[in-house]
């Protein structure tokens, strides 16, 4: 019988937050590349709990080549604290029996970050059964709360987690991030983790191209003309420092700069903060969007001359934006609002793919767009560099193909 490659996730298909559609297609990636070899492809995941919330789906199913074991757990509002780790507590223990009864000797088991507890329950799983254990890190904790102000690094509570954590990444087997700056901090826990480290990028959604102005929808439903058009599009958390695209918004209406259109598209606990301060401020150059399915993705992107990417101080090595490879494929250069070692900055400044602008400072952001504006003729050569990263340097056949060499490897 054939030893199994498992993915552990609590989001999957039919879930589709950007963690359950990646999880998904490196599941259904890795059937498709182990079809003539010794592994299966298995999943244990949660029922919808995110995008598809209250869908109930086949506790086991094959789809597409992949085995799909689905968790039973509390579905309490996650608005409230308590109800939430009663969700958390609920799925772990499914989680972890499903998985005491599923793994088997030899197998490999690939654990996602979220949530925190998931990858410490599928590591002793995998320990106790003698599978091995491959850490795929989307966000460090505890660095990750500092930023919103959650904990501070001289907490006992910052202190606890990060002795936890450097006990995970000791125990097991690889450790993949999707970023350089990601390893980086991994190494800066634990310099002798460097053997074990690797890096495996995201990529573009294989629809994801440039949709020509002439037949966009979005062109015409916000009756775009030739401003000069930077669009956000994606997640308003607390993390991604929108604040500066409101101050930079206002210097250039009050500089009577009237050229730029911000076009705001996305959810999350910030948009209401910045709705907010764009009606305090009374900015005339910004529309703000509600979310728009997936496949309207590539149309949101082109109908924009610019797509930026935001966040707040000290988020290098913790936060790695899938988005840009999406903005890429649809040959959209970026403005990353970010510090300059970040992955973000990197993959702008490795091919000329846009500008970077640093945190908390929305006076260069100002001056960095009137520049911009100044010289739009020059964005023509700055998509097609974007559309040639995307289909060449982040594709998701080479980052499946990693992942399946890694996993697979003696």
């Amino acid at each position: 019988m054939p030893n199994t490659i498992w993915i552990v996730s609590e989001l999957f298909a039919p879930d589709d937050a950007a963690t359950a559609h990646l999880m998904t297609q490196i599941a259904e990636g890795l059937a498709v590349e182990s079809e003539s070899s010794q592994y299966s492809i298995a999943v244990i995941c949660a029922q919808p709990t995110y995008t598809s919330r209250g869908q109930k789906a086949s506790r086991r199913e094959i789809i597409n080549g992949v085995q799909i074991n689905r968790c039973w757990s509390t579905t309490f509002s996650k608005d409230r604290l308590m109800l939430r780790l009663v969700n958390v507590v609920t799925i772990m223990m499914t989680f972890f029996i499903k998985m005491l009864f599923r793994f088997r000797r030899g197998d490999r088991v690939l654990v996602v970050t979220n949530p925190p507890p998931l990858p410490f329950v599928a590591t002793l799983a995998a320990k106790l059964r003698g599978a091995q254990t491959y850490l795929l890190i989307h966000d460090i904790y505890p660095d990750v709360l500092v930023p919103t102000g959650f904990t501070q690094p001289n907490s006992l509570l910052y202190r606890v987690i990060d002795f936890a954590t450097r006990r995970l990444y000791r125990a097991v087997t690889q450790i993949i991030t999707i970023g350089r700056d990601m390893k980086k901090l991994v190494l800066q826990k634990d310099p002798n983790l460097k053997s074990k480290v690797s890096v495996i990028t995201n990529w573009a959604d294989e629809q994801m191209s440039p949709v020509p102005k002439e037949d966009n929808k979005f062109q015409k439903q916000i009756g775009l003309n030739n401003e000069l058009v930077i669009q956000y599009s994606g997640n308003m958390g607390r993390t991604h420092g929108l604040d500066v695209i409101a101050e930079a918004a206002t210097i250039l209406e009050q500089n009577g700069i009237g050229e730029v259109q911000w076009m705001m598209c996305g959810w999350g606990s910030g948009k209401k903060n910045f709705k907010q301060i764009c009606k305090e401020k009374n900015l005339q150059s910004v529309t703000i969007l509600d979310p728009v399915p997936r496949e309207d993705l590539a149309a949101l992107i082109s109908a924009a001359d610019i797509s930026i990417i935001s966040f707040i101080p000290e988020m290098s090595g913790i936060s790695v934006p899938s988005r840009m490879y999406n903005i890429l494929a649809a040959g959209c250069p970026i403005i990353g609002i970010t510090e300059p070692d970040s992955e973000l900055a990197q993959t702008i400044s490795d091919d000329d793919l846009g500008w970077v602008s640093p945190p908390d400072k929305p006076e260069q952001l100002a001056d960095l767009v009137i520049q911009i504006y100044e010289r739009r003729t020059e964005l023509a050569g700055y998509r097609e560099r974007c559309r040639i990263a995307a289909t060449t340097k982040y594709t998701k056949e080479s980052s499946i193909r990693a992942y399946y060499n890694l996993l697979s490897k003696v």
